[in-house]
């Protein structure tokens, strides 16, 4: 099994490949909270890394916004971080054989 991993706003997400978020907070995979990719800047209103390409190319995740979708409701990750507009950075792919690490 394949996780993607990154950091936004200070926390780290976990993502499933069928695109379920986990975070700290979380107890294990939301199936409702799905992780569906990121865009290069805060004014797109479309997905320049998609989820499969993010679990083919994580790196190309790192800078970009993230876009969720959390009960049929599709979010464009925002707000301020330290000031700044928060950017994913650290992402990574870790094969694990054990889903709750």
């Amino acid at each position: 099994m394949r996780e993607l991993r990154f950091n936004f706003r200070g926390i780290v997400y976990r993502v499933n490949e069928q695109g379920c978020i986990a975070t700290p907070a979380t107890e294990g995979f939301s199936e409702t909270w799905v992780f569906l990719g990121g865009s290069r800047h805060h004014w797109s209103r479309s997905i320049d890394v998609p989820l499969e390409q993010a679990f083919d190319v994580p790196a190309r995740l790192n800078g970009c916004l993230g876009w969720d979708k959390d009960h049929s409701t599709v979010r464009h990750w925002g707000g301020s971080f330290n000031g700044r507009l928060p950017r994913i950075t650290g992402a990574h792919i870790l094969e694990t054989t054990d889903i709750r690490s």
